[in-house]
């Protein structure tokens, strides 16, 4: 008795184990898929993020091309639009003439001009320094001859 007991315990015991092996077996493939779906999912998620803000700098960077475009395009024709109005300008449309009146060719003083002026007041000033420079000398060589006596 005490054998077949033995026998019927062992008997249940495999049985019991073998159930579970093949239950856990299965427990295990379904956590392992649920696993793979998580990590599939979060993995789609990631790279749909990415490629949104990819699209975005992408769009914020063309917007911005764009914007320095139209800047300088802008610029451009203003710069076409003032050298039009001053050709415009400089080409005389109303036939209108300018005349000089402040520098006239007989800008002239007594048959000299400024220049000849110049040179004739710097010979003058130059002939009185040098006549004043001898005059003095002269002065303290006589002075000297006339405490002698």
């Amino acid at each position: 008795m005490y054998k077949k007991l033995l026998i019927s315990m062992a008997i249940l015991l495999a049985t019991i184990c073998s159930f579970t092996i093949c239950m856990a077996n299965n427990g295990l493939q379904d956590v392992a898929n649920g696993v793979r779906d998580v990590v599939g999912g979060a993995e789609n998620a990631i790279e749909d993020a990415g490629k949104s803000i990819s699209n975005a700098s992408k769009d914020a960077t063309g917007r911005m091309e764009q914007g320095a475009n139209n800047m300088g395009n802008a610029v451009m024709n203003g710069i076409t639009n003032a050298t039009n109005d001053m050709r415009t300008t400089t080409t005389n449309p109303n036939n209108y003439t300018a005349t000089r009146t402040a520098t006239t060719a007989d800008n002239t003083f007594m048959g000299m001009n400024a220049t000849a002026w110049t040179w004739l007041i710097m010979g003058i000033a130059a002939i009185a320094i040098v006549a004043l420079v001898w005059y003095y000398s002269m002065q303290v060589r006589s002075s000297d001859y006339n405490g002698r006596d």
